[in-house]
């Protein structure tokens, strides 16, 4: 059983692009229904959440695990960070199903609502340990690229919370453009080959230690010092 590593990488970046893809049309469609109202177009978002979940899971599975669940389960052995994206997944489908819920009885609030909006905030909150699942050598650039992807939808989750209780228009536009925004972040994304590629670790000897007080170290007597002293002693 051979395991890609690049596999790692690509199931990554697309994992990215699936999450950006939702977003960004929960964004288009909450802009949208803000002047448009109708159940039609408010399932779109949720939808787009609903979907992004269900695509991560297969995408490890295409791509680290080849379509092969014993292969699958080596993979997530060997890099264990991996993990993060199931939970991805489960925080994508809960906001997805709490939103959908939400539309199709054709409610504005309710505890749906407060669902959908907890979920999404915890979505937000996870790209900031994803620096944390990857190699030392690609942690900077992975916590740039999620601190800003996670600050970015943590903010729109406040906005839409403030538009909640206060019901501005201006509040829900923000929090749609800034859906968008977050979109963009991670559709740009691409992972680096570093982040869950094979780490190799050198090791490397200790010096010589030096002599004390100026005398040189003695050297070891070769193993068959003895037998041949007791050669010559013997003639």
């Amino acid at each position: 059983m051979t395991l890609d590593y690049a596999g790692f990488t690509k199931a990554s970046t697309l994992i990215h692009v699936a999450q950006g893809a939702g977003l960004l049309l929960l964004g288009a469609a909450e802009a949208y229904t803000l002047d448009n109202p109708g159940r039609k177009v408010s399932l779109v978002g949720p939808l787009a959440l609903l979907a992004a979940a269900a695509a991560i899971p297969l995408l490890i599975l295409a791509l680290p695990g080849a379509w092969n669940f014993d292969q699958l389960r080596l993979a997530l052995e060997v890099r264990r960070g991996f993990h993060i994206f199931p939970a991805f997944a489960c925080l994508f489908g809960a906001a997805g199903l709490s939103r959908f819920a939400q539309a199709a009885m054709g409610r504005r609030g309710g505890g749906w609502q407060a669902l959908f909006l907890f979920f999404l905030a915890a979505a937000g909150l996870l790209y900031f340990f994803m620096a944390s699942r990857v190699n030392d050598e690609a942690w900077r650039q992975v916590l740039v690229w999620h601190a800003a992807a996670g600050a970015t939808l943590l903010l729109a989750v406040a906005f839409k919370t403030v538009h909640v209780l206060d019901g501005r228009r201006f509040f829900h536009i923000v929090w749609a453009a800034l859906l968008m925004i977050t979109a963009l972040q991670l559709l740009t994304y691409k992972e680096s080959p570093g982040a869950f590629g094979l780490r190799l670790v050198t090791f490397e000897a200790a010096p010589d230690l030096p002599s004390v007080a100026g005398r040189p170290t003695a050297k070891p007597l070769p193993k068959n010092a003895g037998t041949a002293d007791k050669k010559r002693s013997g003639h």
